[in-house]
């Protein structure tokens, strides 16, 4: 099938609205490029569009803020006009406009809205303000914080300051933090990191810690639940956050805070040289952590594309582009499998059909480093070439060292690297794109395709440019 979608401006405008974030987030523009996580009401966004900053404010679309909060957009392609509505609020919007009508009253905007890439962008602090949207900077994380407020409940009683509330309703102010029983939490009071491993030390309890990475770039979490950070430790007491020195040869920063109050939990994140595992030493009494950092595998995910009843495109000499793919993704996972340091995965291994969004969620599911789909074109008889397609943009980088290495394998005319919204390279949470390598629909393209020396040096090739990604000697 050819893998070839045609997104129009008026098309992607009425799905898509805009937050912008405070400029503290993005202090450096090249951050902003390389996207900074988004997070509503706890759970991280994935917008299509990375934030930036421009004329020193700060954009951001992001379409699953406008879903999440229940909003109904609409979109005029001949006024150029953004609508947002909920219950009786609405907000009228022009592109290149600095103003914006707020149930019939102009309001003055810091930016004008925009078309970026087909996407509308809308500044923050106006939307915030007119959306009880409230908007955090986590420095720790690097990461953008936005919260719904909630509509007062009729029934809650609240107070104001100065007057007392319901005692049992919160503890007491400067009482020592408690679980649900009453039981005081662990105090974490040391967060070192040595040249050897990683220190978390608490007063007394028990330090439960939850890992998990982060990529582009390289960082490894630390979660802490039912624990709280000694005062001491802060470097921000506004925030209640701070960061430690790293002696260790795979760490370059230490960051930590108290990330959540419900439960009360405790982050550290360890910004990485390199992709490694952190193992805890055993032995050690259940206040204090001990961490080391040994040489991980990189996990590699390879996407032959489509199977079963989707045969993608057909082939010139009656052949189907799902054979094409199968046969390619296996010659390149075996020799992936000769890698020591890479542990290779297929999104399938026969003639199976597996759905777009679960191709992407097998590979985020195992936090793979890397995520290559590999397919065969098609359009005219004299169509040809290799092409590489990439969307996110922490795949510009991969998508030009794998295409660099493919199409110079393959021979066949240098046709680029293009960005387009394909589904298994837009929802992937890692460095991903999607490989053509070439025409099924061009004799001499295919008789190439199906030849087994032609598919051994563009496996091969595949490999190569894996390893140059991983920085795999």
């Amino acid at each position: 099938m050819k893998l070839r979608l045609i997104w129009r401006s008026a098309l992607l405008s009425l799905l898509l609205i805009v937050f912008m974030v405070p400029a503290l987030a993005f202090a450096n523009p090249q951050a902003a490029a390389a996207g900074v996580p988004l997070f509503l009401n706890g759970k991280q966004l994935k917008p299509e569009v990375a934030p930036r900053i421009i004329k020193d404010v700060t954009m951001v679309p992001v379409r699953i803020i406008a879903e999440e909060l229940g909003c109904k957009v609409t979109w005029s392609q001949a006024a150029q006009q953004v609508t947002i509505t909920k219950d009786a609020m609405s907000i009228e919007m022009v592109i290149d406009q600095l103003s914006a009508n707020v149930n019939g009253v102009l309001n003055k905007l810091d930016a004008a809205p925009l078309l970026i890439e087909g996407n509308t962008l809308l500044p923050v602090r106006f939307i915030a303000e007119n959306m009880g949207i409230e908007v955090n900077w986590n420095d720790v994380q690097r990461a953008v914080y936005l919260t719904a407020k909630p509509a007062a409940d009729p029934g809650e009683v609240t107070t104001t300051p100065g007057q007392a509330g319901n005692p049992s309703d919160k503890p007491p102010a400067n009482g020592p933090a408690a679980d649900v029983n009453g039981k005081p939490l662990p105090v974490i009071n040391k967060i070192d990191m040595t040249a050897e491993r990683l220190v978390i030390t608490a007063d007394a309890g028990e330090l439960k810690p939850n890992v998990f990475p982060l990529r582009a770039p390289e960082r490894i979490v630390v979660d802490i639940p039912n624990a709280v950070l000694d005062p001491s430790l802060y470097k921000n007491e506004a925030a209640k956050s701070g960061e430690t020195v790293s002696n260790n040869v795979y760490v370059t920063n230490v960051r930590y805070s108290l990330f959540n109050t419900n439960p009360s939990t405790v982050r550290i994140v360890l910004d990485m040289k390199e992709p490694v595992d952190l193992m805890w030493e055993p032995g050690l009494n259940a206040a204090s952590l001990a961490g080391i950092f040994k040489k991980g595998t990189y996990k590699v995910v390879i996407d032959p594309g489509h199977g079963d009843q989707d045969p993608g495109a057909k082939a010139v000499n009656g052949r189907s582009e799902k054979e094409f793919n199968l046969m390619m993704g296996l010659k390149v996972y075996n020799l992936l499998q000769q890698e020591p340091q890479i542990q290779p995965y297929l999104t399938r291994n026969d003639d199976t059909f597996v759905p777009l969004d679960d191709r992407a969620q097998f590979a985020n599911d195992r936090n793979a480093n890397v995520f290559v789909s590999i397919h065969g074109n098609s359009y005219l008889s004299t169509s040809t070439g290799t092409e590489t397609y990439y969307y996110k943009s922490d795949s510009v980088d991969f998508a030009q060292i794998m295409h660099k290495h493919v199409a110079g394998a393959t021979g066949l005319p240098d046709r680029g690297v293009r960005q387009q919204p394909f589904r298994v390279v837009k929802i992937t949470n890692m460095p991903a794109v999607l490989l053509e390598v070439g025409y099924l629909s061009n004799p001499l393209d295919t008789a190439s395709m199906f030849d087994d020396a032609f598919q051994n040096k563009v496996a091969a090739a595949i490999v190569a440019g894996i390893k140059e990604q991983l920085h795999i000697q």
